[in-house]
Parts: C-alpha cells; sequence; structure tokens
C-alpha cells in the first residue's frame, strides 16, 4: 500500500472545514470573555498586588492602580470556580474609582449583594475576593511595593 491508497478515504474537506469552524468558535469566546469580564487580566506596574488562597483551595490575585487618589484600574485572576470568578470581578469593579477608604468599606456582603448573591457553600468566594482586595490595598496603604 502506497501512502495516497492509505489516505484516499478520509474526508479532508470535512475535516478542514471542521478544524476552522472550531478555530472561529474559540476566537469568538475569547473575545466575548474579554469583553463580559474585562478586569480578568494581568496589570502591568500595578501599585499594589496581592494573592491570597482561601479555605477551598482556590487563589485568587488582585493588583490596583491609583491615580489622583482613586482607584484607577483593578484587575484579578482566579484559578478558582465560576463563583470564585464572579466575586473576583465585582470587587474590582466595586473598587474602581473609590478612594482608599472607600475600598476599605467594601465587604464579602458588598461583593455578594454586586454578584446577586450566592449559594451558601460558595460564600467563601466572596470572603475570598473581599480579603484579597483589602489585602491589596493594606499593601497600597503600607508603600510595600513602591520601587526605591
Amino acid at each position: 500500500m502506497d501512502f495516497l491508497t492509505i489516505f484516499s478515504g478520509i474526508p479532508w474537506t470535512t475535516i478542514g472545514v471542521g478544524s476552522l469552524v472550531l478555530i472561529l468558535v474559540l476566537g469568538i469566546w475569547i473575545l466575548l470573555l474579554n469583553r463580559v469580564n474585562p478586569t480578568l487580566a494581568s496589570m502591568d506596574e500595578p501599585d499594589a498586588v496581592a494573592i491570597a488562597k482561601g479555605r477551598c483551595g482556590d487563589s485568587m490575585k488582585i493588583s490596583l492602580k491609583f491615580n489622583k487618589g482613586r482607584v484607577a484600574d483593578a484587575t484579578y485572576w482566579t484559578d478558582g470556580c465560576k463563583f470564585s470568578s464572579a466575586c473576583g470581578a465585582a470587587a474590582t469593579r466595586l473598587a474602581l474609582g473609590k478612594s482608599p477608604e472607600e475600598v476599605a468599606d467594601i465587604s464579602y456582603m458588598s461583593v455578594k449583594d454586586a454578584v446577586g448573591g450566592l449559594p451558601e457553600e460558595d460564600m467563601h468566594c466572596a470572603t475570598l475576593a473581599a480579603d484579597t482586595l483589602q489585602e491589596s490595598l493594606r499593601i497600597y496603604c503600607l508603600g510595600i511595593n513602591k520601587k526605591a
């Protein structure tokens, strides 16, 4: 058997079209994810970064950048479930445009309310997001990330 005989029965057109459709769907998924959740990102030269691990094992990172005494940019990253991601997004959205004193008032209940409520067994996700935000604020206020 030669090479052409072995592969002659394979529907190459179908495989090619299927591959293109798959690539298109993945591209649209990535674009929509960034449009729907723009704070799920990393930040260049943040003023403060905090990383925390929740009791469930999820990790969260929140970065803050301040301008004129207010949060100018806030991003998060998590390796957790959809509730952790929703709470990270809510915490960073709540912090945008706020002074450090106003950010200090953001609690796990504020985060829970911003996501529209959480099942009782997932309340720890709101706590993780609020705690990580507060730690990032503490780092900013103490000047720990300042460059010499």
